[in-house]
């Protein structure tokens, strides 16, 4: 594991090491909402990342921030989730979806890998 990563899992630990469970960002979140699984709320991703877990579940987030408003000890779940996003990309475990939209950003200039007709 490479230093960088190694130092984005220790920020991540620093991140969500503050939360108290108490579960006022639950009903924020869009996601958790819909699928009514403690995995996808702000909060079960806290206790996944603190158990030094990364793995695709942190690209199942909008990062919205709506969570960070109600958190009452103001953990910032976007940055924890950026970070994770970046460890997975380190370790060279970047999801294929992501591999294909940088490369339909380099080639068309926009994620969808659509050509603009020039008029």
């Amino acid at each position: 594991m490479s230093v960088e990563a190694e130092n984005a899992r220790e920020e991540i630990k620093e991140i969500v090491g503050k939360c108290i469970h108490c579960g006022l960002c639950k009903p924020s979140d869009s996601i958790s909402r819909v699928t009514r699984e403690e995995s996808t709320s702000p909060r079960g991703k806290v206790l996944i990342l603190r158990e030094d877990f990364i793995g695709r579940f942190v690209y199942d987030d909008n990062l919205s921030r709506a969570c960070e408003m109600q958190c009452p000890v103001g953990i910032k779940m976007h940055e924890a989730i950026m970070l994770a996003r970046k460890v997975l990309v380190l370790e060279g475990k970047e999801i294929p979806e992501n591999t294909q939209m940088i490369k339909n950003l380099q080639e068309t200039g926009n994620i969808y890998g659509v050509k603009e007709d020039k008029k």
